[in-house]
């Protein structure tokens, strides 16, 4: 019995370790992205490309594979609010590479691409919140 409460542990401890490092990816990654949407995605003269902004779209994955494979955790208030960072960042991603594709830079995107990114700033403090709370 004490080897399964020491297992039970060990499974937590590596849920909450790598869900938190999903969270800093995530919410690293935004920061940058955000920084490139300021830049019209210019840099030093040069507009980013589709291959570098695969380093968004390959975390996103990243971080769905582990939302999937750990769904054994669904009933706790961390995974609904990885979910929903997840859902926040995906449409961060994917309204900053339109932004990037489009032709002129436009300030009312830009308006949205910062509310984008404010949303998953907030997703990523609650999924933490959520794991210090009741996790």
């Amino acid at each position: 019995m004490l080897c399964l409460v020491g297992l039970a542990a060990c499974y937590s401890s590596s849920y909450r370790r790598e869900l938190a490092a999903n969270v800093a990816l995530v919410s690293d990654l935004s920061d940058k992205l955000f920084d490139y949407c300021r830049a019209d995605f210019v840099l030093n003269g040069t507009k980013l490309s589709s291959e570098e902004m695969g380093e968004f779209y390959y975390a996103l994955e990243k971080a769905q594979a582990f939302a999937a494979m750990d769904k054994a955790q669904s009933a706790r208030p961390s995974y609904h609010a990885f979910k929903e960072l997840l859902a926040g960042y995906a449409a961060f991603v994917k309204d900053a590479d339109q932004y990037r594709l489009a032709a002129a830079p436009d300030p009312s995107t830009r308006i949205v691409l910062a509310r984008d990114h404010n949303i998953v700033k907030i997703n990523a403090a609650k999924v933490i919140d959520a794991l210090d709370q009741s996790d």
